[in-house]
C-alpha cells in the first residue's frame, strides 16, 4: 500500500508541476473561414474528387475535411486505424459492402477503428460533398488486400501545403493546437494564420 501512494504522489506531482498542458487549451472558441481555404485534388485525377482540409489536430489525431466528389465515383477500398464520422453536406454516398444503407443529404455515418470498406458516390444523386472527422489513419488496400498508401493528419496536411505552394494560393495555417506541430513548416509567403 506504501508503495501505491509514493507512486500517487509522484505522478500528482509530475502532472501539476513537471507537464505543461497549456497547449491543450484555446483561449476561447477556434474559428475556421472556410471560404478562405481552397479544394485541392486527392487521389486518382480520373475521378476529379478534391479535398478542402479545415482542422488537422495533432494531439487528437484528427483531421477535419470536406470531400468532393462527382456522382458514379469509387474511391478505393480502405481500413480505419481510428474512428471516423462522415456528415452528407450534399449528393449521396455509401460502402460496397454495407449496401443496406446510402447516406443522404443531412445523414451522418460513424465508422469504427478496424473497419474495411470501400466508398462510393451514388449515380443519382449528383456531385456528394461530405464533411469528415477522421481519427488516426486510413490505409488503402489494393484488390489483394496489400497496402497501397496510408494517409494521416500529417500526409494530407503535407498535400494541401504542396498544392498550395506548388499553385501559388494562400496556405491557411489549419493546425490546433499550433505548439504541438514544430516540424511542418509553411514555406509559402502567403501563410496566414487563422
Amino acid at each position: 500500500m506504501k508503495m501505491f501512494y509514493i507512486i500517487f504522489i509522484f505522478l500528482f506531482i509530475s502532472i501539476s508541476y513537471g507537464t505543461n498542458y497549456d497547449f491543450l487549451l484555446a483561449n476561447g472558441p477556434t474559428y475556421v473561414n472556410g471560404s478562405s481555404i481552397y479544394f485541392f485534388p486527392y487521389g486518382d485525377p480520373r475521378y476529379n474528387i478534391k479535398i478542402k482540409l479545415l482542422r488537422v489536430d495533432p494531439h487528437e489525431g484528427l483531421w477535419i475535411s470536406v470531400l468532393k466528389a462527382k456522382a458514379g465515383v469509387v474511391i478505393g477500398t480502405h481500413r480505419h486505424y481510428g474512428q471516423a464520422y462522415g456528415y452528407t453536406l450534399k449528393g449521396a454516398w455509401g460502402n460496397l459492402e454495407h449496401p443496406e444503407w446510402v447516406s443522404k443529404q443531412g445523414d451522418l455515418v460513424h465508422e469504427t477503428p478496424g473497419s474495411v470498406h470501400t466508398f462510393y458516390t451514388d449515380a443519382d444523386h449528383g456531385e456528394t460533398e461530405a464533411l469528415s472527422f477522421i481519427w488516426g489513419a486510413i490505409e488503402f488496400l489494393g484488390e489483394l488486400g496489400n497496402t497501397l498508401g496510408i494517409e494521416d493528419w500529417r500526409s494530407i496536411l503535407q498535400k494541401y501545403i504542396d498544392y498550395g505552394e506548388k499553385n501559388n494560393l494562400p496556405i491557411i495555417d489549419v493546425t490546433y493546437p499550433k505548439s504541438k506541430v514544430p516540424d511542418i513548416h509553411f514555406h509559402h509567403q502567403n501563410k496566414k494564420e487563422l
